[in-house]
């Protein structure tokens, strides 16, 4: 079994680094010219069996780019949602720092079982993530698109790879980048992460 994990396209949280979690924010211009250019790349790598995305606004935008070049109809899936950052919605890492100083330093302490304030843990977000993608493979008959986010993508490639998730920080997904997955004899194994080479000449934001 084949399973791509795409990042969705850029917003404008992104390019300003604004921690964004379960907000309804739109793909913006950049955004969209991305998961045009994916597409463009994934229609010419062969059928897909289905395409599923996070049930938040920025996925489900990409993964209907997408379906109108593969063919295919996106289904949704709240497991895929990206970790929800609870008080930080909005905020860039300094403003967190400065408004929640106490919180700030428990989280850098443990980051994967602290939760955001009023938010989930990364420990949260990969349970549910893992979850949600080995019930999506059990129903699939063919090579599966994912349409998530930074942090669930990167949660699940903890999990593939025996990761300590405290070192989650350490990977990182650009928008609209491809990870790629391997499922033989109950053994997963990672292809490749971070393909953005269809984004070849654009800027990469930097943001959370």
């Amino acid at each position: 079994m084949r399973v791509l994990l795409i990042r969705h396209g850029e917003t404008d949280w992104n390019a300003s680094q604004r921690y964004q979690g379960h907000g309804a924010m739109p793909l913006n211009a950049r955004g969209r010219a991305q998961a045009h250019a994916l597409a463009q790349r994934l229609g010419a790598r062969g059928p897909f069996a289905s395409l599923v995305s996070s049930d938040l606004p920025r996925a489900m935008e990409t993964a209907a780019i997408l379906g109108s070049a593969l063919g295919l109809a996106p289904q949704h899936h709240a497991g895929l949602r990206e970790i929800d950052v609870g008080e930080w919605a909005g905020l860039t890492p300094s403003d967190v720092r400065q408004r929640l100083p106490d919180h700030w330093v428990a989280y850098a302490r443990d980051p994967a079982n602290t939760p955001r304030q009023g938010g989930e843990s990364y420990a949260q977000v990969q349970r549910r993530a893992v979850a949600a993608l080995a019930e999506l493979v059990a129903a699939g008959d063919g090579p599966i698109a994912l349409v998530s986010h930074g942090g669930t993508i990167r949660a699940l490639l903890c999990h593939v790879l025996g990761l300590d998730l405290a070192r989650i920080d350490h990977l990182w997904i650009d928008n609209c980048a491809i990870c790629e997955l391997r499922l033989r004899h109950d053994r997963w194994r990672v292809v490749r992460i971070n393909d953005a080479a269809h984004l070849e000449g654009s800027a990469l934001a930097d943001g959370e």
